[in-house]
């Protein structure tokens, strides 16, 4: 008994350690994902997931059934929270390359949009923008085809895109990181 409970608490405790470190990566524009952003398992899915641990942890060291379903009830609520708006907007995904093919970048676009530049390892995407692009009533100008990319210097690229249905253009200027 005591060898199980040593397990959940271990369990608990890493579940915990991994969401507090997605947190902190969260906040400096930094995801954790399996796979390609358009088929592979996002950081939203990743934090459902040790959410899910955490709460199936907690359940098993707890004796009293009332703490038990506040622990469940606490976990879906954090469920629902990071889960509900991406359920609920359709995401459109367009990948594009350096002009080298070195680097790899991807627009997420789901009632907003952002830019991503993705690690060499596919572990990793960082967004390029601190904020969403400024577009209207999500309208969605990459998967539209109403944009248009210009590599300048090393580690700039300069993105003109449509921001609303009039294809009216806004001009964006980033940076980003060689891996």
């Amino acid at each position: 008994m005591i060898k199980r409970n040593k397990m959940a608490i271990i369990g608990l405790g890493v579940s915990l350690f991994l969401l507090l470190i997605q947190l902190v990566m969260d906040t400096k524009g930094i995801y954790f994902q399996l796979g390609p952003p358009s088929k592979g398992i996002g950081h939203h899915t990743i934090s459902a997931l040790l959410i899910i641990a955490a709460v199936i942890s907690a359940v098993y060291m707890l004796t009293d059934k009332g703490m038990k379903w506040l622990a469940i009830g606490v976990g879906i609520f954090f469920i629902l929270v990071t889960s509900a708006p991406n359920l609920l907007m359709e995401t459109k995904y367009t990948t594009f390359s350096s002009p080298d093919q070195s680097e790899k970048f991807v627009v997420i676009e789901k009632g907003y949009v952002k830019l991503y530049q993705i690690s060499n390892t596919g572990l990793f995407m960082t967004a390029l923008t601190k904020t969403r692009l400024d577009v209207d009533r999500e309208y969605k100008p990459f998967s539209e085809g109403t944009y248009e990319l210009e590599w300048e210097s090393p580690n700039t690229l300069i993105v003109h895109y449509a921001f609303n249905y009039k294809h009216q253009f806004k001009t964006i200027e980033l940076q980003y990181q060689n891996d």
